[in-house]
């Protein structure tokens, strides 16, 4: 995993990194349109996206495991993969994938999102 600079207020204590992908996060979330780019940070508690803010990241959004749903792994026409789910009934794509493990990063997600 890359080097990230991040203040501590980012992770929760004794929150850990699992993995991480530099890529964009589009979606419509409570009522909000985000087209970001940024990190995805995989923590063993949570989903987080942040965002560069000077040389330190700042959490654009939160993503609890049990609100994530419908999760997948998709391709474009030019095979470049992007990830997709619903979190809270809200439609989240991350796309533009730069740097990080997307099959790693989509089997954490996986194993602990909510079944439905």
């Amino acid at each position: 995993m890359e080097s990230l600079n991040f203040s501590m207020s980012v992770l929760k204590e004794n929150e850990k990194i699992l993995a991480s992908l530099t890529c964009n996060l589009k979606s419509f979330i409570d009522f909000t349109i985000v087209d970001e780019n940024g990190v995805l940070l995989i923590t063993d508690n949570r989903v987080l996206f942040c965002k560069y803010v000077g040389s330190n990241l700042s959490v654009v959004h939160n993503f609890d495991y049990k609100l994530i749903t419908s999760f997948n792994i998709k391709e474009d026409d030019d095979k470049n993969k992007y990830i997709i789910f619903k979190y809270n009934g809200d439609r989240v794509k991350i796309t533009n994938i730069k740097s990080g493990d997307v099959l790693e990063a989509a089997e954490i997600i996986t194993k602990k999102q909510r079944v439905l």
